[in-house]
């Protein structure tokens, strides 16, 4: 009978550590994964660019490069997705120069900017804000600016609270809890222990539960015209977080585009997207 209690608690405590060690591990390689960082860079495609720095309220320094255009009718500050760089995502959003000025940024830790670790959405709002305040010092508060991002920035997008004039959301998460959620998806209803330590470590490092990480609560009764994207067979980021966002803002215009993956739309379904795109920034951008 002893021996029976202990084989079992033995196996209590090794299914415990195992938990804890799996959630630890998976905690730390989202907030410090490997970048994938694409040399792609806009004077390989013939244009000219500045390389530009503005400092985040946290002291990051964001590295960017801004396109002018001679005629703009406004800005587009361009975010990229995760684990990548600003270089990954320009061939994707360069169909909107010369219409407007393009200001693409690296996002803390990701490509040329400082930072140690990601955050995955919880600071980088702070990238965003910066990348804002930057434009409205380079071309003035009353010019039109228009945040479109990919993934994780569209996400942060969604969170700043920027004063912009619309955002473009492609394949944004709704709520950081959900995305745990999905990491774990693979233990299925034994998933439950390691979200829990997971989001135990978010609150210890960052003070902050991932359910509080929320773009759709952050749009609950925003003003600014948004456009959001999704894959309708998105396996990192579900469609499902397109509808939660939709119904918490019934006002978003929401486009999920057939059965593509994640961030698919705009190279299987181009002409669309970028017609799209287009036409929600000419009705925004005044």
């Amino acid at each position: 009978m002893v021996i029976t209690i202990w084989v079992i608690l033995k196996i209590i405590l090794t299914m415990v550590l195992f938990t804890i060690t799996v959630s630890m591990l998976q905690f730390f390689l989202s907030i410090h994964p490997p970048r994938y960082n694409d040399p792609d860079n806009p004077g390989d495609y013939g244009l000219k660019y500045e390389i530009v720095t503005f400092t985040t309220s946290d002291r990051i320094n964001i590295k960017a490069w801004l396109i002018p255009a001679e005629k703009a009718n406004g800005t587009i500050i361009v975010g990229h997705g995760y684990p990548f760089n600003k270089g990954n995502i320009f061939p994707v959003a360069k169909f909107l120069h010369p219409d407007y000025n393009l200001l693409y940024y690296d996002h803390r830790y990701f490509g040329e900017s400082s930072g140690s670790i990601t955050t995955v959405g919880i600071k980088e709002v702070e990238d965003v804000k910066a990348a804002v305040d930057f434009v409205h010092k380079k071309f003035g508060r009353k010019k039109p600016v228009a945040l479109y991002g990919f993934s994780l920035s569209a996400s942060a997008m969604l969170m700043s609270r920027a004063e912009v004039n619309a955002i473009i959301a492609d394949s944004p998460y709704a709520d950081l809890e959900v995305m745990v959620n999905h990491i774990y998806r693979i233990f299925g209803p034994l998933r439950f222990p390691f979200v829990k330590i997971t989001n135990l470590f978010s609150i210890i490092f960052f003070g902050v539960h991932p359910e509080k990480v929320s773009p759709a609560l952050a749009v609950k009764d925003s003003k600014i015209p948004m456009l959001v994207i999704h894959g309708g067979k998105d396996s990192q980021i579900t469609v499902e977080n397109a509808y939660l966002l939709k119904e918490s803002n019934p006002d978003i215009e929401l486009w999920v585009a057939g059965d593509l993956d994640h961030g698919q739309a705009h190279f299987y379904a181009r002409d669309e997207y970028q017609k799209r795109v287009k036409d929600f920034l000419k009705k925004h951008m005044r």
